[in-house]
């Protein structure tokens, strides 16, 4: 499930991001690390590390992208590296600069704002590397 805000523009705080996106994690395609990717439960999530790869579709400038993911509290570790995705599913690095500003864990769902330096939109994969405590 996918929904798009429109943020407010502010005067006081240049290149503020322009929309926020909500999307949901994929657990099919989550692995847990360290282990055999075969029968990972919802049960078994709390004091594991988890792995993601979230495709997030074609994105240029500033933006507000929270991933919706059970397994995420306040206390998790969240570790997040994005990049310009390749045909196939990796990334490579182009021309584009993609910057992560900040992450920020919630219940529930992980806060990511990202710039993608580029003219046009272009593709953001996202890997998500949860820790719980």
């Amino acid at each position: 499930m996918s929904s798009v805000t429109e943020l407010p523009t502010s005067t006081s705080m240049p290149q503020l991001p322009a929309a926020l996106e909500n999307q949901d994690a994929k657990l099919e395609e989550v692995g847990q690390l360290g282990v055999s990717q075969e029968g990972a439960s919802p049960e078994a999530f709390f004091g594991n590390g988890y792995r993601y790869r979230h495709d997030w579709g074609n994105f240029n400038g500033q933006h507000i992208l929270n991933l919706n993911w059970g397994i995420i509290t306040p206390n998790s570790l969240v570790f997040v590296a994005i990049g310009e995705g390749a045909p196939g599913g990796g990334k490579f690095i182009g021309s584009a600069r993609y910057t992560l500003h900040n992450v920020a864990p919630g219940n529930g769902v992980v806060s990511i704002w990202v710039n993608i330096e580029w003219g046009s939109p272009i593709r953001l994969y996202v890997d998500y590397f949860v820790f719980n405590p």
